[in-house]
């Protein structure tokens, strides 16, 4: 039987995997600075210099690690693609039989960060206005009882240079993941992708999806039902059928009246963008949840699926529901390693620090995805009230880096 391979050696061989490529000066940077990351649970460069605990000031441990964050050999799309390459061969064991994709949106508000690059206008979520700070497009994988597989995240910003539009970011993201996830693998999507660009570049990446339709939407849905937009198809359809779920997040089961429309065709839009009179030639189903639990409006999910029977149906529903795990992942990285307080005066600097975060989330999910008996004693360590949770990265984190720091030799 095989030894198994100590925290250290696991973070060490992470390192290898996602940097290999980087020059020797590089790979030093992401080594600590995901340890930083991990120890102090901060982006800021001052933390997580205090947390390498290096032999001379900290002055100068930060001007290192600030090259190393603006540098410009160290190559971003390199890590992000070994990274990929690290966690295609886990969608494909049975811990994700046809996985669910996640794929959402966030942003960062950075309300005094006056002379940050290229802030934005953003919507803060937290607050329910508008303010300035930067977008961020995450994708994640979600397998059978809850398990997540953190595959991308990027920051953008609608005034830097490189920017042509909001979905051309999110296309160029989800185009990036696709080619490593499994063929069969549902993506899931809410209802701010409800729109024909991205119906139609879904359809050719090929994917299998559903897309939370907004039933105040004014296109014409074609369907055995009539020609009709979508709340007035809400209306029209029934929902006979009782199915008993589980959002994520909710320790309890919520009880959804279900009914469905089968056989339904978008309505096409010509190429000027000007709406046709017809409808696409993607064939489509949609279900429709109702539950107190669940809001006031029902769920309408536009989906590839062909619906035939209520336990179809159902199905539909948890693989929507199980789309609520990258939120929850979005507030990880906002909470766990304070991500809306990331301080950098180059672009390079904001886009690699959020990257790093990513990828500080990413080894705790490969952990986990580790022996099981290995995490749960790195995550007693964190001494609180109550069991060990089933999403124990709060308490992962708040453990690993002080594990680390103990186990490895020196510290970073």
């Amino acid at each position: 039987m095989p030894r198994e391979k100590s925290i250290a050696e696991r973070f060490e061989a992470y390192v290898e995997a996602v940097g290999g490529r980087l020059h020797k000066p590089n790979r030093r940077f992401l080594r600590d600075a995901l340890f930083g990351l991990l120890e102090s649970r901060s982006t800021l460069l001052s933390q997580i210099g205090r947390a390498l605990n290096e032999p001379h000031r900290l002055i100068h441990t930060e001007k290192r690690l600030s090259r190393g964050l603006s540098s410009k050999r160290y190559d971003d799309a390199a890590v992000e693609a070994d990274y990929l390459a690290l966690a295609a061969p886990i969608l494909r064991d049975e811990r994700f039989p046809r996985p669910t994709i996640a794929v959402d949106t966030t942003d960062i508000s950075k309300p005094r960060a006056k002379k940050m690059p290229y802030l934005a206008g953003v919507h803060d979520g937290s607050k329910g206005e508008l303010g300035y700070g930067y977008s961020v497009i995450s994708i994640e994988a979600v397998g059978t009882r809850g398990r997540r597989l953190p595959l991308l995240t990027r920051l953008f910003s609608s005034t830097s240079p490189e920017y042509t539009s909001h979905n051309a970011a999110i296309f160029a993201a989800v185009g990036r993941v696709a080619p490593h996830v499994p063929q069969d693998a549902h993506w899931v999507f809410d209802s701010g992708f409800d729109g024909h660009n991205f119906f139609k570049r879904f359809d050719e990446l090929g994917l299998r999806y559903s897309v939370r339709l907004r039933l105040g939407g004014k296109r014409t849905l074609f369907t055995p039902l009539g020609n009709l937009p979508p709340h007035a198809l809400m209306l029209a359809c029934p929902r006979p059928h009782r199915h008993r779920t589980r959002k994520q997040g909710r320790s309890s089961s919520v009880d959804v009246q279900l009914g469905w429309v089968q056989d339904v065709f978008v309505q096409r839009y010509k190429a000027g963008g000007n709406v046709s009179g017809t409808g696409g030639e993607t064939r489509y189903s949609v279900v429709f949840a109702s539950s107190a639990q669940l809001g006031e409006e029902p769920l309408a999910i536009l989906t590839t699926e062909d619906v035939r029977t209520a336990e179809d149906a159902a199905r539909v529903v948890d693989l929507y529901l199980e789309r609520w795990g990258v939120e929850e992942a979005h507030r990880f990285m906002k909470q766990g390693f304070d991500l809306e307080d990331l301080r950098a005066l180059t672009w390079t600097g904001v886009q690699r620090m959020a990257q790093l975060v990513f990828l500080a989330y990413g080894f705790l999910a490969q952990l986990v995805h580790g022996p099981r008996a290995q995490v749960e004693r790195v995550a007693a360590t964190f001494r609180a009230f109550g069991p060990i949770p089933t999403y124990l990265y709060y308490r992962l984190l708040e453990g690993i880096g002080r594990h680390l720091l103990r186990t490895m030799d020196g510290g970073p």
